[in-house]
């Protein structure tokens, strides 16, 4: 667990300052530089750009993690797996490009009202071919152990470059052409810079290793990878399509609205993401090495510090979204109950813990298809019922719905399965201190001065929380780290 928690602890760190830094480009520059339309744009294309990424990699990401350790000890150069692995989507990827190109009227005949994308569509090619190759490399990374790099070329290099974008195009030294270019160039610095690294590390070398890819490896990777390619999928899908379903029904304008509010609400889900860079491996290995205990104990740890920091995520959106609307143009308040609605899911969410994980890296790994076939199916009917009628709002409860019955059904199976669930009476005491921090903070006065307001507010609320952690001692991985600290400062 202790390697768990000291990348985690990294990741997290990398994850909160690509926090601040998202907070600055997306929710604020991109709206305020780009308007409403052009933001929709933006994210239109990486919500499909999404999609299509699951749809070329096949799986494989995951099951570099699940079966690398297995291959590893199977030859000498295990530094040449990766390009046995990447046979299946390279040829996905070939096969995407056709069907791209070939059917190119049918897709854009979905989104008739949104010119831009027709402008910008071939873009979405080398967005996919990007992204999909930084996934399957960084897989193969993770299965190393090592995550913190990649984390950071994701949460902080990425944004960063998208901050100068956007400078550029304000002060009108890149035509929006030249932005949306930049915009996608980006994506493909990231993945030669990961591929450099891993070159420079020895995580990957030049040298095919054949050998551990016998008949039988093939097949129980053929087989994991349907499944785990049809569950990716469809829990991507359930992410992203959404803000596909708004500019379907509502246009690229409310996209942009929709996507603001969607943001501030997806960061609550960023410590499960920080943590989950580094469990999953490990609980593959557990696995592996039929570790019940272990398993058992990431799950239940995994809950409660993704609770805990989730929770304070939360409160504290909650608490500064006036002061958040207030900065933007007033045509992106509508999506407030948006915050709300999706923050709430994403905390049931983060609180549920590994359990997507944990059967995913086991033998009942193909329950996992299923369960997302439901989530896909659900999330699918009830945004063409609820956005038409409700606008965003429904588009925010279709999806907040989907990821409540998608987390319960996985939490029953592995209680029903390996006898584990991933709450503790100090679950109780987490939302107990959540809810009242909360409430404390509605008596704080409001300050004239917004930044002033957002700054003063959120750190009284933390001190408060992360105060009370400590007395009552709820984590103590939490306060593990805080002496940590403490004891740094005092030497």
């Amino acid at each position: 667990m202790g390697i768990i928690i000291n990348q985690s602890i990294r990741n997290a760190i990398i994850s909160y300052s690509g926090i601040i830094i998202g907070f600055i480009s997306t929710i604020i520059l991109f709206p305020f530089i780009l308007g409403a339309e052009r933001f929709g744009l933006t994210r239109t294309l990486i919500a499909i750009m999404t999609i299509c990424v699951q749809l070329v990699n096949l799986g494989i990401p995951n099951s570099i993690i699940k079966f690398f350790p297995f291959l590893a000890e199977k030859t000498k150069n295990p530094q040449g797996l990766f390009w046995l692995f990447i046979i299946p989507p390279s040829i996905g990827l070939l096969v995407f490009v056709l069907i791209f190109l070939g059917f190119k009227d049918t897709v854009l005949g979905f989104y008739s009202d949104s010119s831009l994308l027709t402008d910008y569509y071939y873009f979405i090619i080398p967005l996919v071919f990007s992204v999909a190759a930084f996934g399957l490399l960084n897989s193969f990374i993770k299965a190393s152990f090592n995550t913190v790099f990649a984390s950071f070329l994701q949460e902080i290099l990425l944004r960063l470059i998208v901050i100068a974008d956007l400078i550029l195009f304000y002060f009108g030294l890149v035509s929006f052409d030249q932005f949306i270019i930049i915009f996608v160039l980006n994506y493909t610095l990231q993945y030669i810079i990961l591929f450099a690294y891993a070159l420079q590390k020895g995580y990957l070398n030049f040298s095919p290793s054949k050998k551990p890819f016998d008949k039988t490896a093939r097949k129980n990777i053929s087989q994991y990878s349907f499944f785990a390619f049809f569950s990716g999928f469809t829990t991507i899908l359930v992410g992203n399509i959404d803000l596909i379903m708004v500019d379907i029904f509502e246009g690229l304008e409310k996209t942009g609205v929709y996507a603001v509010a969607l943001y501030v609400g997806a960061v609550i889900s960023i410590p499960r993401r920080s943590i989950s860079k580094i469990s999953f491996p490990v609980i593959s290995r557990s696995f592996k090495e039929n570790d019940l205990n272990n398993i058992d104990d990431v799950y239940k740890k995994s809950s409660l510090n993704q609770l805990l920091i989730g929770l304070l995520i939360y409160i504290g959106v909650i608490a500064n979204t006036d002061n958040l609307y207030a900065l933007l143009p007033e045509v992106f308040a509508e999506g407030s109950i948006v915050i709300i609605i999706i923050g709430l899911a994403n905390l049931f969410d983060v609180a549920t813990g590994a359990n997507g994980q944990i059967i995913i890296s086991s033998k009942y790994y193909k329950f996992d298809f299923i369960s997302s076939s439901i989530l896909m199916i659900v999330s699918i009917i009830l945004n063409a019922i609820l956005i038409p009628v409700y606008g965003l709002t429904g588009a925010a409860i279709a999806t907040a719905s989907s990821i409540g019955i998608y987390n319960i059904i996985k939490m029953i199976y592995v209680w029903a399965k390996f006898g584990m669930q991933p709450f503790a009476w100090k679950t109780l005491g987490v939302i107990a201190l959540g809810i009242s921090v909360l409430y404390i903070s509605t008596f704080l006065p409001q300050l004239s001065n917004i930044y002033f307001d957002v700054v003063i507010r959120s750190l009284l609320m933390a001190v408060l929380y992360m105060g009370s952690v400590w007395v009552f001692n709820l984590s103590e991985e939490i306060n593990s780290v805080i002496k940590g600290v403490v004891k740094r400062k005092k030497n």
